[in-house]
């Protein structure tokens, strides 16, 4: 119990001090995790647990869609909000079935669209970097970059 306690509050702590584009990356590994801890629970025939972790995937997954800005994402937004509603049937058709192939897919996805946020975050950092190295000649030249997902 206590060592739970500890967890959550160092992951409160950290998720507090994230970057947006952190608290986004965060969210994928928590889904992953969560997904992976639900196919191991389907193969255990633990189908309660599996049922609470889905419903875990699933709530980030809504919140990641939700978090979507549709009016300036142009096409990323609107591909990003197909997918997320792909995952959301297929989650919902893996639970009902217990379909462990279908979870595995989604967790494919969800790897991917990852693996393409973790780039993005490292592109911010090193542009952050090398604004913080250079001295500021222009204060008009300034950069502003605002990351909707």
């Amino acid at each position: 119990m206590v060592r739970g306690n500890l967890r959550r509050q160092y992951s409160e702590v950290h998720l507090a001090s994230s970057s947006p584009e952190e608290t986004v990356l965060m969210l994928y590994d928590g889904a992953i995790r969560f997904l992976k801890e639900a196919i191991r629970e389907l193969a255990e025939e633990n189908i309660a647990a599996k049922v609470h972790l889905l419903d875990k995937v699933e709530k980030i997954v809504e919140y990641l869609q939700s978090c979507l800005d549709r009016e300036n994402g142009g096409e990323i937004a609107e591909n990003l909000q197909r997918l997320y509603d792909y995952m959301l049937v297929r989650l919902t058709e893996a639970n009902f079935y217990n379909d462990a192939a279908k979870l595995e897919e989604i967790g494919k996805l969800l790897g991917t669209v990852r693996e393409g946020w973790a780039g993005i975050c490292d592109a911010a950092k090193k542009d952050q970097e090398t604004d913080s190295s250079q001295p500021e000649k222009d204060s008009a030249a300034t950069k502003n970059i605002t990351v909707s997902v």
